[in-house]
C-alpha cells in the first residue's frame, strides 16, 4: 500500500491549539534577545526523505557592546542514508560610536561535510551601520576585511548522493589538498520589515570573498505569528561557492518550512 506523509513543522498541531490564546509579554532582561528555530519534514511512499534543520541565535547589550552568537544545523537523508549534513557556529562583538555606527570583530567556522571543503574558518573585522530600527523595520549593513581558512576535499558519492568515500587528495592530478590561508572581503546585510501585526519578512545575505573562493549566502524567509512568542515560517536559502572542489557543484539550495520561537527586546533583534 503506498503512502505518502509529511511532516511540515515540529509540534505544528499542538502550535495550532496554542495559538487561541496569546503567551505573556517578554518581561525580562531587555539586554538580552533570543531566536530559536526548528523544522522537520518527512516524505514517504514513492519516496523516502527525511530532512530536519535548526537555528539558534543569541545578542545580548552591556554599554557600548554588542554581542552576537548564533549556530545552525541542517540533516538530510534519503532512504535512510544520509545526503546532507552541515553545521555553522559564528559569533560577532559589535562596539557603538554612535547609536547607528559601530565596529566590530568576529569569528566563524562552517562544516558542510557534502559541499567538498572539509573546513572553512574565518576572522573577520570591519564597520557597521544601522540605517533603520524601527518597530516595523530594521536594516543594517557592514563590511571590512578579515582572514580564512579553507581545506577542500574530493567527495565519491553513490547514486543516492550519499558519500562512500572522502579523499584530502585530487585523484584526477594526485596531488593533496593543502590548507589556503589567504585574506578576505567580509560584508553583511540584514532586513527585516513587519507587514503587520502578524506577519514579516526577514532577509539577509553575506559574503566572504578571497583569492581563493568567494562564498556568498543569501536567505529569505516569511514569518506568520501565531503567539506572542511562537511563529510559522518558511524560508529559502542560497549559497554559491565561485571555486568549488574538484566533483561539487558550485551552488546549494534550502527550502525549509519551520516553527520559530522569540524571546526578545522589540529593540534588540538579533543579526
Amino acid at each position: 500500500m503506498r503512502r505518502q506523509a509529511a511532516l511540515a513543522l515540529l509540534g505544528f498541531t499542538l502550535v495550532s491549539g496554542s495559538a487561541l490564546a496569546d503567551d505573556p509579554p517578554y518581561t525580562g532582561d531587555p539586554n538580552w534577545s533570543m531566536r530559536a528555530l526548528l523544522g522537520y519534514t518527512k516524505t514517504g511512499g514513492n519516496t523516502d526523505n527525511s530532512a530536519a534543520n535548526g537555528l539558534f541565535h543569541v545578542a545580548h547589550v552591556i554599554g557600548d557592546w554588542k554581542f552576537l552568537f548564533g549556530t545552525e544545523a541542517l540533516y538530510g537523508s534519503t532512504k535512510g542514508e544520509t545526503t546532507a549534513q552541515a553545521w555553522t557556529v559564528h559569533g560577532q562583538a559589535n562596539y557603538n560610536f554612535t547609536p547607528k555606527l559601530y565596529a566590530y570583530v568576529g569569528a566563524s567556522y562552517n562544516d558542510d561535510r557534502f559541499s567538498g571543503f572539509a573546513y572553512q574558518d574565518a576572522l573577520t573585522s570591519g564597520v557597521g551601520y544601522q540605517f533603520f530600527n524601527s518597530d516595523s523595520t530594521k536594516l543594517t549593513v557592514q563590511g571590512g576585511v578579515g582572514y580564512v581558512w579553507l581545506r577542500k576535499e574530493y567527495l565519491v558519492k553513490d547514486a543516492l548522493g550519499g558519500v562512500t568515500e572522502r579523499l584530502d587528495y585530487d585523484p584526477n592530478t594526485g596531488l593533496p589538498f593543502e590548507q589556503e590561508k589567504s585574506v578576505a572581503f567580509n560584508g553583511a546585510i540584514n532586513f527585516e520589515h513587519s507587514f503587520n501585526e502578524y506577519t514579516k519578512i526577514l532577509a539577509g545575505a553575506t559574503v566572504l570573498s578571497s583569492s581563493e573562493n568567494t562564498q556568498s549566502n543569501a536567505t529569505v524567509a516569511v514569518q506568520v505569528k501565531m503567539s506572542n512568542r511562537l511563529a510559522l515560517s518558511a524560508g529559502y536559502q542560497l549559497t554559491d561557492n565561485s571555486n568549488p572542489p574538484v566533483g561539487s557543484g558550485r551552488r546549494d539550495t534550502l527550502t525549509t518550512l519551520s516553527l520559530v520561537y522569540d524571546m526578545k527586546n522589540p529593540k534588540l533583534a538579533p543579526e
